[in-house]
């Protein structure tokens, strides 16, 4: 029988699986990797139904494995019969009638689409598509190592919707392409759900800013303005001088760094209109930024508040592999008892904003969200400051200590 292995990669952040068998059962080793563990059981009991031997061509176009058969090579994947709607072709025309969307909206879901959802389902018969797939599908994403919160986004700002649209009748009155949508009341995939670390003292802040700066003082630089602003990373590196206040201390955020197509672009405006917003600075960060600005107009050409080696602005890659993890590591061995991401200073940031009793709107505000139940849900976590005043409360309301001494032992 094959076998199924798991394998990982870049240091275990990378899950694939590997099915091998020996041809014929005691031939030769034969093998075939996948993405999703999913697939990897179906390809098996395929080998397996195959005497050890791998598929035919029109066994593997029949399974939903049309992409392995070799170019070339005779049987390909059937075309589906006349008059049957895909998945992948109901998908397209839902995109091409988004209502005004951001170039870089149909970018993000074309992308998740044909990564995520098209290898399994794209060539399925949109009305066939049963619960168990979606299930199926769901928990696929999960083996090959995806966070809840990606497949949530996934899940609910991409394939949701595309069943909903398929449920309402057409423009023209045409009858609905389902019945039902398959999503409903489908729970996401269970799995190990790590709480983000963020920082909790002024210790532990102090710590992590000396480590930065023992590292690298540009790149601390940048870090103590995200942190004390809690602005993402695509603000912070893109972040102009004229959008700098020096007379108000404040930053406006007027463009980001983003992500589009393996390269990191500037554009010149927010995605939302919750990210134009302008974020007070601290009177010693508000210098700090301050003397970058004048350090800038005196160099000609350079167009922004922070910058790499070489003058352009930073690109998260390079930043995480030559400053980022450097700085994470010394702040540990300093004593720093966490293992810190980057958006993790965010989280930090807005997390002391609500405890320190900042009000829900100004949050909001600070974090550029379009609703306080995504920051308050997903930004602001449960820290260990309120244990010391509850002791305290709670010992008056007792009085432990009269208890303590009425009940020792002479």
């Amino acid at each position: 029988m094959a076998q199924i292995e798991k394998r990982q990669y870049e240091g275990g952040k990378v899950t694939r699986w590997r099915v091998k068998w020996r041809i014929g059962g005691t031939g030769k080793w034969d093998g075939q990797q996948f993405d999703y563990q999913v697939d990897a059981k179906r390809f098996k009991a395929l080998v397996d139904a195959n005497g050890n031997h791998r598929p035919t061509p029109e066994q593997l176009a029949e399974h939903g494995f049309a992409h392995l058969v070799p170019a070339g090579v005779a049987a390909p994947a059937p075309e589906p019969a006349e008059g049957v709607l895909t998945f992948r072709a109901y998908a397209e025309e839902w995109l091409g009638q988004l209502v005004k969307p951001h170039p870089e909206t149909v970018r993000k879901y074309r992308e998740r689409l044909e990564k995520h959802v098209f290898p399994r389902l794209g060539d399925r018969p949109i009305a066939d598509i049963t619960r168990r797939e979606m299930r199926e599908w769901q928990q696929g994403l999960r083996d090959a190592g995806l966070s809840a919160k990606t497949i949530a986004n996934i899940r609910g700002e991409t394939v949701v919707p595309i069943f909903k649209a398929a449920c309402r009748p057409g423009e023209d009155g045409e009858p609905a392409v389902r019945t039902s949508n398959p999503m409903d009341g489908l729970p996401l995939p269970e799995g190990p759900r790590a709480e983000r670390d963020i920082l909790e003292s002024p210790d532990e802040a102090r710590l992590f800013i000396e480590a930065a700066y023992a590292v690298d003082p540009e790149a601390a630089d940048l870090l103590l303005c995200k942190l004390s602003t809690g602005l993402r990373w695509g603000e912070v590196s893109a972040l102009p001088p004229r959008a700098v206040s020096v007379a108000r201390g404040t930053v406006s955020i007027v463009q980001v760094l983003r992500k589009v197509n393996r390269r990191w672009v500037v554009e010149p405006k927010p995605k939302t209109k919750q990210g134009y917003r302008e974020v007070p600075l601290t009177a010693a960060v508000a210098r700090m930024v301050a003397e970058r600005c004048a350090a800038a107009s005196r160099e000609p050409g350079r167009q922004f508040v922070f910058v790499a080696p070489r003058g352009n602005h930073w690109r998260y890659e390079d930043f995480y592999t030559d400053r980022w993890v450097k700085i994470r590591d010394l702040a540990r061995e300093k004593g720093l008892p966490r293992r810190m991401t980057m958006h993790g200073l965010r989280h930090s940031l807005l997390t002391l904003l609500a405890t320190e009793g900042v009000d829900l709107a100004a949050l909001r505000t600070m974090a550029g969200h379009a609703s306080v139940t995504t920051t308050m849900n997903v930004y602001v976590h449960a820290t260990r400051r309120h244990h010391e005043p509850v002791r305290q409360i709670v010992g008056d309301f007792l009085g432990v200590d009269a208890l303590t001494a009425g009940s020792a032992v002479g």
